[in-house]
């Protein structure tokens, strides 16, 4: 079974907290940030799936 790279961005449970960008590679490494708007979020999670691309890393 072949494992792949998730980006998620999880929307904060109440007004006030921050939006958390979320990486899970399929070594079990984690990266995570928090961001004021879903679309810094995004743009993180954007940038770092083609930084991974860009280097061989992502798994499909």
């Amino acid at each position: 079974m072949k494992r792949s790279t998730i980006y998620a961005v999880y929307q904060p449970p109440v007004f006030g907290l921050p939006f958390l960008a979320l990486v899970l590679k399929p070594d079990g490494t984690t990266t995570s940030r928090q961001f004021e708007t879903v679309d810094e979020a995004r743009a993180f999670n954007k940038f770092v799936a083609q930084a991974d691309q860009s280097s061989g890393k992502t798994q499909h």
